[in-house]
């Protein structure tokens, strides 16, 4: 009786025994990513450093020092659902990425993470995240960063790192020796593009719009983020340099003004373009016309329909001696060479 009864017990413990294994399985590892900066500097930034025109960054810096603000989200590739969100966010940690672990509870797949940042709000990314207009909600002056990832998660894979990259380029122009009286100027830049998607495709051209008010005379060098242009040299610069005050500034208006002739330049992605615009002197500095009358007396009839002023001379070209690009010579920094940029002789 005994025998049968040790047999029991044999025969229990071995029924017994997957189920006190198995109850000490631990949980299969939740996803898990990094997110790092790849883009710590532009591509060409020995160039700029080289001539004084910007700083190399330390690549060792916490990655709050490259970017400041994040937003998140992954997206269920098979079914486009979208499992969790992270809302922009101050980035606070001293770490050089930032670690994010997602819920137990995801389920094994395959997924797209989808990271923005230095945006300073959500509102340029839309409903769904995966594209940003990159003019709106002062979205414009951001240096925006983007990655788009996808990875398998499953019991063996569950641990990625991302790299953000920097999703526009910079336009840096010096102007020397200009007027001690000038203190103002304005860009205009047109065919860069506004809007960006996930895979970093770009779409829809845009004109850039500047105003800078110098504090220092002749120590003018200007920064400008732009995303890439429509084509290459396709974007075309027009940059006015003004006297101005400040009862004038407030009434848009200035005293005089100089200009070089307007070119063409190509902006790319993480990429410096750099000019150099030089003003030799001797030229007289250019009167502006006349702001127009805010209360016109309204124009009599036309006498003759073939000639509707006769009385009236047709307009003169504000600078008589080609709008102001005699007075400059205008160089873009190609390969640590200035080429000329009337004649692309290397200087």
């Amino acid at each position: 009786m005994k025998g049968y009864a040790r047999y029991i017990v044999y025969v229990l413990s071995l029924v017994l025994l997957p189920s006190c294994i198995r109850d000490e399985i631990l949980p299969c590892p939740p996803l898990q990513v990094n997110i790092s900066v790849k883009d710590k500097n532009y591509f060409n930034i020995e160039s700029a450093v080289k001539w004084g025109y910007d700083v190399k960054k330390d690549e060792t810096l916490p990655f709050k020092d490259y970017v400041s603000t994040l937003y998140y989200r992954l997206d269920r590739l098979e079914t486009g659902e979208m499992m969790v969100e992270q809302k922009l966010f101050t980035v606070s940690s001293g770490d050089k990425e930032v670690g994010v672990t997602f819920p137990e509870d995801i389920p094994f797949g395959t997924y797209v993470m989808t990271t923005w940042g230095n945006m300073q709000s959500e509102v340029p990314l839309g409903d769904d995240a995966t594209s940003s207009d990159l003019h709106l909600y002062n979205a414009q002056g951001n240096d925006i960063y983007l990655s788009s990832d996808t990875f398998v998660y499953d019991e063996n894979q569950y641990l990625y790192t991302v790299e953000l990259e920097r999703v526009k380029g910079k336009l840096l122009i010096k102007a020397e020796n200009l007027p001690d009286e000038i203190r103002f100027s304005t860009k205009d830049i047109t065919n860069v593009y506004a809007y960006v998607k996930a895979d970093f495709s770009y779409s829809r051209e845009a004109l850039v719009h500047t105003d800078t008010l110098w504090q220092k005379p002749n120590e003018i060098l200007t920064g400008t983020l732009l995303c890439p242009s429509t084509d290459i040299d396709n974007s075309t610069l027009s940059i006015n340099f003004y006297e101005i005050f400040p009862d004038e500034l407030r009434a848009g208006r200035s005293r005089m003004w100089i200009a070089p002739e307007d070119i063409n330049i190509s902006m790319k992605r993480n990429t410096l373009t750099i000019l150099r615009f030089i003003y030799e002197s001797g030229g007289e500095p250019i009167d502006p016309p006349d702001p127009p009358d805010p209360d016109p007396d309204p124009d009599p009839e036309d006498p003759d329909p073939e000639d509707p002023d006769p009385e009236e001379p047709d307009p003169e070209d504000p600078d008589p001696d080609g709008g102001g690009n005699s007075k400059f010579k205008m160089y873009v920094l190609v390969n640590d060479n200035w080429e000329n940029l009337h004649s692309m002789e290397i200087e």
